[in-house]
């Protein structure tokens, strides 16, 4: 899962499965802000991203009318994606590669689109675009691993299991090894901000 649950949906959970709901988190996402690579913009605020979701302008492209990136930046604004407005061309890696056409439109990608980093595709599609920060509450925050991590940054998208066992199987112990030191190094591979590993700093003397 990719989002919260609402109520409702914990609700029905544990009425189904009748365990308490207990998400693994093993990754970190985002959802990022880009424009051309030749844009003059250097960053947007929370406030713009609100006022711009409302306007008939439609300045934000998302990859669908009902995409995980759309549904989780409404939730993040506390809005319904039908009350949003928006353009839309189908497809992150389309997006980016159409972007150039639209220079006063945003693109709302997920990071992992190119995030890769021993990906020759991923670098190939980072270089056509920015990625905006994003102000909220006057102090800038990139998509980098620390702000994932620490999710300051405010579109951070953390990644999580949920089984429907209750004793030691193959889900659960899938989802161990993934959090595992070995599980998190493939999702760091994968281009993900791994949940479970903290940063080693080391002092030489």
């Amino acid at each position: 899962m990719s989002r919260d649950l609402t109520p409702a949906e914990i609700k029905t959970y544990e009425k189904q499965i009748e365990l308490k709901i207990l998400p693994s988190k093993f990754a970190a996402d985002a959802v990022i802000f880009i424009v051309p690579k030749e844009s003059t913009k250097e960053s947007i605020s929370m406030d713009e991203i609100s006022k711009g979701m409302q306007s008939e302008s439609k300045e934000f492209i998302f990859d669908g009318a009902n995409s995980s990136n759309l549904n989780f930046v409404a939730q993040k604004l506390k809005k319904q994606p039908k009350d949003l407005k928006f353009s839309v061309i189908p497809g992150n890696k389309n997006i980016i590669e159409e972007l150039g056409k639209y220079p006063d439109k945003i693109g709302v990608i997920g990071l992992n689109t190119f995030s890769r980093p021993y990906d020759k595709e991923s670098e190939q599609l980072r270089n056509m675009v920015k990625i905006l920060p994003v102000e909220s509450k006057g102090k800038l925050y990139t998509a980098d691993y620390e702000n994932l991590r620490n999710m300051t940054y405010p579109f951070t998208r953390v990644l999580y299991f949920l089984t429907n066992e209750g004793n030691f199987n193959i889900a659960n112990g899938f989802i161990r090894y993934s959090c595992t030191q070995l599980g998190q190094m493939i999702v760091q591979k994968e281009g993900l901000q791994p949940y479970n590993i903290f940063r080693r700093e080391v002092q030489m003397r």
